[in-house]
């Protein structure tokens, strides 16, 4: 693929000349790593608004099981149309680490594309590490970015809600164990240089959510850790100034169209249930 392999070459570049100004080929993917995410974070930064607003509406969804619980095409559609109408987009906050993923992928070929030129400090060891383009042979790298991707899963999961995690709730907390166990089953025997990425990447993003969600429920287990006040981290939007956005802004063209159809199967649902109580 041509276009992946500009890709590619485009990482290896930016590698080769980090490696340049540092000596170091970890030192290199590290500080890639940390452009990356700080390149990234104006993104992660708008998220926040749509985690707050889902975060606002969630007593309505409640309500909505509460008032559907056996009707699961009503309660979808209902649930749209909530989203909708707070300008809420529940995959925005999927979008940073889908954009990472070709930057991981991409790595792993660019390493392996430098080390096998012999390209100077991709050859040479870095801390225990004998090279970037092997596995970590004492294993720390990958558990290292297990437990860094385990906190990060239970920061952003709302506190105050162990042992009672029930439907979605259940789902995520399955993959909040799930993720981690990935990470180290894929960086056990995976190059070093990904698995820095993922680690470095990891820690990063454990200070971000800290910045701009808090802890979550890891003060479950540590109440005792500080937090910022909710009013003063980046990216903050009082909940009614989110539902005034969204009420007076066009939404965009897939939100429409969601909520067309939304507004379509409730009619048809109601059509329905008319004839079965008439």
């Amino acid at each position: 693929m041509p276009g992946w392999e500009q890709f590619v070459d485009l990482i290896a570049g930016g590698l080769r000349g980090l490696a340049a100004v540092t000596g170091s080929a970890g030192l290199a993917v590290i500080l890639f790593t940390l452009l990356l995410k700080i390149a990234l974070l104006p993104i992660t930064v708008r998220t926040r608004r749509s985690t707050a607003a889902l975060r606002a509406i969630q007593p309505a969804l409640r309500e909505l099981q509460e008032k559907y619980p056996d009707d699961r095409q009503r309660r979808s559609a209902e649930t749209l149309k909530l989203y909708q109408q707070h300008g809420i987009n529940p995959a925005a906050g999927c979008l940073p680490t889908v954009i990472g993923i070709p930057f991981f992928i991409g790595l792993l070929a660019a390493i392996r594309e430098l080390s096998r030129a012999g390209d100077g400090a991709w050859t040479t060891s870095f801390l225990w590490l004998p090279d970037l383009a092997t596995a970590d042979p004492l294993h720390i790298l990958p558990i290292a970015a297990g437990l860094f991707q385990l906190l990060t899963g239970m920061m952003a999961r709302p506190a105050g809600q162990r042992g009672a995690a029930r439907g979605q709730g259940q789902v995520l907390a399955g993959i909040t164990l799930l993720s981690p166990a990935l990470v180290v089953a894929i960086g056990w025997h995976a190059p070093a240089g990904p698995v820095l990425y993922w680690a470095v990447s990891a820690l990063f993003s454990i200070g971000e959510q800290w910045l701009l969600n808090g802890w979550g429920a890891v003060r479950d287990w540590l109440p005792f850790l500080p937090e910022i006040p909710e009013h003063r981290r980046p990216g903050y939007v009082d909940p009614a100034t989110l539902a005034a956005e969204a009420a007076t802004r066009q939404p965009p063209w897939i939100f429409r169209q969601i909520n067309q159809r939304a507004a379509r199967r409730i009619q048809q649902l109601e059509a329905e249930r008319v004839r079965q109580d008439g």
